[in-house]
């Protein structure tokens, strides 16, 4: 047999290894910004409840099938008839209801003539209100700090 014990290289002559020093890199620059030009788009929905409605849940059904998916949009457009606006006194309501944490701003189309001049205005009472108890709201609901 060997002068080897079990585990021992058959080495006559060992070799040495010197580590060799790391060569110093220069860092790489951070890779140039790239900007991704974005279009100005703006969404719109637009409402239309110009129809003639019997009752007024028939509006409130036709408002929320046209807004249910407008979740997000720049303008929201609501065209209004006249059976709509004598139908659902509570429809400056439900259209500021629909649109206040999702349109920036509501346009109200309403008939031609002064007796339907103050509905838009109504709209925006009623928006202004339901964002104020909005507002109120989430200020209580945060912790402080």
């Amino acid at each position: 047999m060997t002068e080897r014990r079990p585990g021992q290289w058959p080495v006559d002559h060992p070799v040495h290894i010197e580590p060799t020093p790391a060569v110093a890199q220069a860092p790489t620059p951070p890779p140039a910004r790239v900007e991704i030009p974005v279009p100005d788009v703006r969404l719109v929905v637009t409402v239309d409840l110009t129809a003639d409605y019997a009752y007024p849940d028939d509006v409130s059904r036709a408002l929320y099938e046209q807004t249910i998916r407008a979740s997000d949009c720049h303008t929201a457009i609501v065209r209004l008839g006249e059976s709509a606006i004598r139908k659902h006194l509570e429809l400056p309501r439900a259209i500021a209801g629909a649109f206040f944490l999702s349109a920036q701003r509501i346009e109200i189309h309403v008939p031609s003539g002064t007796q339907h001049s103050y509905f838009a205005a109504r709209v925006r009472q009623e928006l202004q209100q339901i964002c104020a108890d909005h507002s109120r709201t989430m200020t209580t609901l945060r912790t402080p700090g």
